[in-house]
């Protein structure tokens, strides 16, 4: 969404919501983080000396760049933009995702491929792999990787399968390449345990249109409530081989205008956030034998502000929730024993107009909104302990106008 990649926007991200939700916390804060803002950085010009991980990276729809950012421990997790602060990738770039390994970054467009990039280990920026780019279909919206870092899967037009390169990082087409899928997937998300794919797809909506360079956001199928029902796919990933399943092994009906799929570090639980009716969050429990998903009591959890993306706390307690319509990242305490979210927000925070997509940083302290139109990143604190979420100071750092996925180096 990307990821768990991306918008009432064109749609998502990324990141590894399966990107988002298997991040692992290696990074740790040169001084005790509680909860309360920090000052990031006297210095707000661009940076290389001193950058250190772990990095994040935003697409960029209108400058066809990505930006590149440390997010230090000596900042509190404050953004601090690389010299130089950008780096070209293809047309409209979607999302951007960044490998379990945290050595390439992949990035989505217009142009029907993947741009891949090497990770600097210690300064951060990326640069152009060879070859730069390897072919994807119509219409790629997010990426998701299986948790060992030998395969990719980039949701387009079909679902198109790739292996990853041990030493350089570059993507291969898997045989076959692609997968077939219901109209209009997006987000992806893959299992902890590396052996199921989810996929969640609009019947009724019709965003292709979106993502063409020039368009507005504007009223969805899903918001405009169509009556064709949208799915969660699960497909079954080959142990040996990192290929999917021809076909779906298995189905349940989500909400409609599924924007993200996110994943609970322990496997046990899937959440789909979507826009219809408001804004609402479709909750699963997986069966840790078959991958198979069971609605859980309640099915949904309404979150209103039309909900666009979530990603889980690398501790599993809290999901965080971004709302285009309400402009607000909300905190959801989740049930230690059943997985479902809770009823109320624990906390919530005001984001940048038109968030788009939403990253936590690997130790969870930190988190991250991209803005559609605004040209402004939100950052935020995290308390370990309650999980409260509170703007950093400053609140906003800068960013290209038209910012939407985004992915943290683990």
């Amino acid at each position: 969404m990307t990821g768990d990649s991306g918008g009432a926007r064109p749609r998502r991200l990324w990141l590894r919501p399966g990107l988002l939700a298997s991040l692992t916390g290696i990074a740790v804060f040169a001084a005790a983080c509680t909860g309360g803002s920090h000052p990031a950085s006297s210095s707000s010009s661009a940076i290389t000396a001193g950058a250190a991980a772990p990095f994040v990276y935003v697409a960029g729809t209108k400058s066809d760049k990505i930006s590149e950012y440390s997010a230090s421990p000596g900042t509190f997790g404050a953004l601090q933009p690389l010299n130089p602060s950008t780096v070209p990738t293809g047309p409209f770039p979607y999302t951007v995702g960044v490998d379990p390994q945290g050595t390439s970054a992949y990035a989505l467009s217009s142009a029907d491929e993947v741009s891949q990039y090497t990770i600097n280990p210690r300064t951060g920026q990326l640069r152009p792999k060879s070859p730069p780019t390897v072919a994807a279909g119509s219409g790629t919206a997010a990426i998701a990787f299986t948790p060992n870092g030998e395969s990719a899967y980039v949701v387009g037009n079909k679902i198109y399968q790739y292996s990853i390169n041990p030493a350089t990082g570059s993507l291969t087409p898997k045989s076959p390449a692609a997968v077939a899928t219901p109209p209009n997937p997006e987000p992806i998300a893959v299992s902890p345990n590396g052996r199921y794919a989810y996929v969640a797809n609009c019947g009724g909506c019709g965003y292709a249109l979106r993502k063409k360079r020039g368009t507005t956001a504007g009223s969805t199928g899903a918001e405009k409530g169509t009556t064709k029902p949208s799915f969660l796919l699960e497909y079954r990933i080959n142990p040996g081989t990192g290929a999917l399943s021809p076909k779906p092994v298995a189905t349940v009906l989500t909400g409609n205008g599924a924007n993200w799929v996110a994943i609970a570090p322990n496997g046990s639980s899937a959440y789909v956030a979507t826009s219809a009716n408001g804004g609402s969050v479709w909750q699963y429990t997986i069966n840790p034998i078959t991958g198979r998903l069971t609605p859980k009591n309640p099915e949904t959890d309404i979150v209103g502000g039309s909900a666009h993306n979530i990603v889980v706390a690398p501790n599993g307690k809290n999901a965080y929730v971004i709302g285009v319509r309400s402009s607000k990242v909300s905190q959801y305490r989740i049930n230690v024993h059943s997985g479902t979210l809770g009823s109320m927000p624990a906390s919530s925070a005001a984001t940048v107009r038109h968030p788009e997509a939403i990253a936590i940083a690997p130790n969870g302290r930190s988190a991250y909104v991209t803005s559609e139109n605004d040209g402004m990143i939100s950052q935020y604190t995290i308390n370990p302990v309650t999980g409260k979420i509170t703007p950093m100071s400053p609140a906003t750092v800068a960013a290209p106008s038209g910012s939407l996925g985004l992915a943290v180096t683990p």
